[in-house]
């Protein structure tokens, strides 16, 4: 513990005060903003680092990250090299120690995940977004759920858990939604309550409204950037195409329903993003966002995130 650097001490003094790390199967964000070189989670028994540019070696660096996850109660580590402060669409180099699995399991608020190594920035968790999934899953009691840019079908788990009757599970992606299957059985949740769509987002908001489709709640969390498959490559761009999709969600909500809006562009405040959601019309409700763990002094939160009901 000693030969880790001081802000990771402290990082890790911080999170055992709020978070039990002595539980195995836990998810935690480790390091956050206090080393702008490195961001790390752990999963159960791993720990995840995102590397950005350092100048240290890299044998001295796995010595640091081995160290660290010891001292976090994990057993094995990951290392993924990120591009251009994580903006870049492909992956850079990965490390792992000798031993560290390609997939496991991890568990976040009571609900388990299959996590993977190798297919992408992320082992399949975005753990900024806990809070949120907690969220919704207090908010789901018998509704029917749209869970746009699904990805592993974190927030449309959460919403079956919380006792949505629906549950429509959207991305563009075949095997991210393969994914979210794994995940749902893990939990042994009942497959009749949900339906997968491998379609583009906007696309199948559009069907919906055309169609009369209607739901309760609905979660819009798009990457900042993105693109379509097949015969539709259209680009999604955060900072041009928010506001007229969650426009056209508010379109196939029931009365009475919510839309948890959030974001990672790097070019908005918060402030900023509320006002592009206000606009839309409604109001605009707090949502959870960011835990304590996604949290550093002097760095604003990356997530942003709303709630909107419709007037």
């Amino acid at each position: 513990m000693s030969l880790l650097p001081t802000t990771w001490q402290d990082a890790l003094a911080h999170r055992q005060r709020h978070f039990d790390l002595q539980d195995p199967d836990m998810c935690v964000r480790l390091l956050h903003g206090e080393d702008p070189s490195l961001r790390c989670d752990r999963f159960g028994s791993v720990c995840w680092f995102y590397e950005y540019a350092t100048g240290q070696p890299a044998a001295a660096r796995q010595l640091l990250y081995e160290s660290f996850t010891r001292a976090a109660g994990a057993r094995h580590w990951h290392v993924h090299a990120m591009r251009d402060r994580g903006r870049h669409p492909q992956p850079g180099q990965h490390t792992e120690s000798a031993d560290a699995p390609r997939s496991w399991r991890a568990t976040e608020n009571q609900q388990l995940f299959e996590l993977r190594a190798g297919t992408g920035q992320s082992p399949g968790l975005f753990l900024d977004q806990r809070d949120n999934r907690a969220w919704v899953r207090q908010h789901t009691q018998g509704a029917r759920i749209l869970n746009l840019f699904a990805y592993t079908g974190g927030f449309g788990l959460a919403a079956l858990a919380g006792g949505a009757l629906e549950v429509v599970q959207v991305d563009v992606s075949p095997p991210y939604l393969d994914w979210a299957r794994v995940n749902a059985a893990l939990n042994g949740l009942d497959s009749d309550r949900v339906q997968y769509s491998a379609v583009d987002a906007r696309l199948l908001v559009a069907g919906c409204r055309r169609k009369g489709r209607r739901f309760d709640g609905i979660i819009c969390d798009p990457p900042s950037f993105g693109r379509g498959r097949g015969s539709n490559r259209r680009v999604f761009r955060v900072e041009q195409d928010l506001e007229e999709l969650v426009r056209e969600c508010r379109e196939i909500l029931e009365p009475g329903g919510w839309v948890l809006v959030s974001c990672n562009f790097e070019g908005w405040t918060q402030a900023r993003f509320e006002s592009v959601v206000r606009g839309i019309g409604g109001t605009i409700e707090s949502a959870p966002g960011a835990g304590q763990d996604c949290q550093a002094a002097g760095v604003p939160p990356l997530l942003k995130s709303c709630v909107l009901r419709p007037a």
